[in-house]
């Protein structure tokens, strides 16, 4: 039978192209990822290049770069015209913009290196087997960029809370990682005074590195365990209170640490109650499978107030993609 006399194609539903939409989007998370790990976003951002000349310059395998630059292009995160390759100021912010509150870049590198060990998936589900995060403490970091400038965002929006950092106060930062938003708080608020805990060894490691340059204390301690008493103006909890095994006392402990008439922001990712299939809450309900790996789970916006309930003036601010600022007072 001739090509001709086939009968032509029926069109596919809309759950198929939503379904094959998920698979590309998969190798797209990778392209981003690659391109901003090994540099290659960075450098067509400076100045446009053919691919000789990003091999060149970049110092990597000729067929790699080629394989990534069709890839890029093919997905509309690089141009090219004349036989050179650019990335477009859109996609630059979008990509490389920590800053920028439409960044996505350090999203996509989060879910490339957690991808790495998804093959523990079959542990959890066939035992209920949990594995804490290994792969490396620069994915945690990709995750919480957007959320550290979100927040520095909201601050200077809350005249109280932009006053209070302006003019001098102290700071907690529960569940500070490897410190990255004491560095940058610290560059904005030079009058505050700052300190940081964390149970990871190797995140307070890091973390310390950086406070050798800056006023800045790191403690490797549990919130579950700190004794601070009337001690700060404003607590800090971001993206740390969901992985808390006793959260209530996390929660007591943190309004003990401040001083009356304090602030407690708490910035978590929350579980939506409605309208599931919006595409930011249909990233936080897939990766409530990434936290079930590590033995966690999203709270709701009604557990967190319940937690809150010894605090005053609670409230929640949307800062987008499920993702909350949440405030109260002492």
């Amino acid at each position: 039978m001739a090509r001709a006399d086939l009968p032509p194609l029926k069109s596919h539903s809309a759950d198929f192209e939503r379904l094959f939409g998920y698979s590309v989007g998969f190798f797209g998370v990778w392209v981003a990822h690659l391109g901003r790990h090994m540099g290659l976003l960075e450098r067509l951002a400076g100045n446009p290049m053919s691919i000789t000349e990003l091999v060149s310059a970049a110092k990597l395998h000729p067929r790699a770069v080629e394989a990534w630059c069709s890839a890029a292009i093919a997905y509309g995160l690089v141009s090219k015209k004349k036989g050179k390759m650019r990335l477009k100021p859109r996609m630059k912010a979008m990509l490389l913009d920590r800053k920028n509150p439409d960044y996505l870049g350090g999203q996509f590198s989060y879910l490339a290196l957690r991808s790495l060990e998804y093959g523990a998936f079959e542990g959890l589900f066939k035992s209920g087997k949990t594995r804490e995060m290994s792969s490396s403490l620069g994915a945690i970091e990709q995750a919480t960029d957007w959320d550290h400038y979100a927040f520095l965002t909201a601050v200077r929006r809350e005249k109280n809370l932009r006053q209070l950092l302006s003019k001098g106060c102290r700071l907690l930062d529960v569940g500070c990682g490897t410190g990255s938003l004491l560095a940058k708080m610290h560059s904005e608020y030079e009058k505050s005074s700052f300190v940081g805990i964390d149970p990871s060894g190797k995140a307070v490691a890091r973390a310390r590195g950086i406070a050798k340059v800056k006023p800045i204390k790191i403690i490797k301690q549990a919130a579950e365990s700190m004794t601070f008493e009337d001690e700060f103006d404003l607590v800090y909890l971001g993206e740390s209170l969901y992985a808390a095994r006793d959260k209530e006392r996390v929660v007591s402990n943190c309004r003990r640490a401040l001083k009356n008439g304090g602030t407690i922001a708490i910035v978590e990712g929350l579980l939506p109650e409605s309208n599931l299939q919006s595409d930011g809450n249909r990233l936080i309900m897939g990766m409530q499978l990434d936290f079930a790996l590590q033995g966690y789970r999203f709270m709701t916006e009604r557990e967190v107030a319940k937690l809150l309930i010894k605090f005053s003036r609670v409230r929640f601010e949307d800062l987008g993609g499920s993702v909350y600022l949440v405030t109260a007072g002492k």
